[in-house]
């Protein structure tokens, strides 16, 4: 995959974790919400805990290998799931060293 340079003036592509997470778990139950989901189907017919579902969709966070079968539950290609989220309006730099 070819990087793309930097223009001059550009702002650089930053992503907030905490941002993503938020995101990505309201995403994940909109997803299960128009599947006709609900938590215990997710456990029951595809087996994952109740604590994981929770975790995500409050916004906890999720490793890589959730995240690849939470897609492949909704299958839906891991790009389309993540796509737009978590990208940061502000400078995420300058907002840690503040917060410090």
């Amino acid at each position: 995959m070819a990087k793309k340079p930097a223009s001059e003036g550009s702002t650089p592509l930053r992503y907030d974790y905490k941002v993503f997470s938020v995101e990505l778990g309201k995403r994940i139950r909109q997803l299960r919400k128009e599947s006709g989901l609900t938590i215990r189907a997710l456990i029951v017919q595809h087996g994952f805990h109740t604590t994981q579902i929770q975790r995500i969709e409050k916004g906890d966070g999720i490793s890589v290998p959730m995240l690849l079968r939470v897609a492949q539950t909704f299958q839906l290609p891991l790009e389309e799931l993540v796509a737009d989220i978590g990208k940061a309006t502000v400078d995420v730099e300058s907002r840690s060293r503040a917060s410090k």
